[in-house]
């Protein structure tokens, strides 16, 4: 029931910082009608008004909040603490203050609040409070590919962005942007390899080379900077990337 409920609580997190990207990306002014060419948009197709998205986006977080305020009665203090430190970044990634993601630093916020912090707090309020770090171990291979999908869209971005004003990595990076990709997916199968080899990890849980030539296939695709539908790619093998992950877990 814990697991299940985290879950719940986990994807309607992960729908509130889409809303609010949305929303702020908007009302900035880094989301204009040209963006509709490649992906929809609730407001600038009419769907919601700016008011509505805001709600919507913070009905979503408040919503995720008091499931993590139920799992914190349950389970104890980690889960309060990861929780806490995951919605100051998860609201922090567009809204203000913070405005990470407009800073050069939403590739780090992701990593942390998809990484470590949901790692530690799922399993906290899974197994009623008993937390086993090398769970860390388990999901920074998943939690590189995540930041990758992030930073696809961003690539693809990158000169508008830097035009409106919005300093992301990619932004910064130029026609080195495509390189740091590269990283991410090549360090997603380093990062599993070793630590099957240091034994955080079963052996088994390597079947996710199988998905070795879609990474091949995705890396050269960077590598020309086409980077038109690859954060779309690359969002699909995660999912694949993780499912072979947890087959291994399951089998092991």
């Amino acid at each position: 029931g814990s697991l299940a409920l985290t879950l719940v609580g986990a994807l309607v997190l992960h729908m509130s910082v889409n809303v609010l990207n949305d929303y702020y990306d908007y009302v900035y002014g880094f989301d204009r009608p040209d963006v509709l060419t490649y992906r929809p948009h609730a407001i600038l197709m009419g769907i919601l008004k700016p008011r509505a998205m805001l709600n919507l986006g913070m009905a979503l977080i408040i919503t995720g909040f008091l499931v993590g305020i139920y799992l914190f009665l349950i389970a104890g203090l980690p889960v309060l603490i990861t929780g806490a430190l995951g919605l100051v970044l998860l609201y922090g990634y567009t809204g203000p203050p913070l405005k990470l993601k407009y800073k050069a630093l939403g590739e780090l916020a992701v990593f942390t609040t998809w990484g470590p912090l949901m790692a530690i707090g799922s399993m906290a309020a899974s197994t009623l409070g008993h937390i086993n770090y090398l769970v860390i171990a388990a999901v920074t291979p998943v939690a590189l590919l995540v930041v990758a999908t992030l930073y696809a869209n961003n690539v693809r971005d990158a000169v508008r962005d830097r035009e409106r004003g919005a300093m992301t990595i990619a932004a910064m990076l130029g026609d080195k942007a495509k390189w740091l990709y590269v990283v991410l997916v090549v360090g997603s199968y380093v990062a599993q390899i070793i630590m099957v080899f240091v034994g955080a990890l079963p052996t088994v849980t390597l079947l996710t080379l199988i998905t070795t030539l879609n990474a091949i296939g995705m890396v050269r695709k960077a590598v020309r900077n086409s980077f038109e539908g690859l954060d779309e790619a690359t969002a699909k093998f995660s999912l694949l990337y993780a499912a072979l992950m947890i087959a291994g877990l399951l089998i092991n």
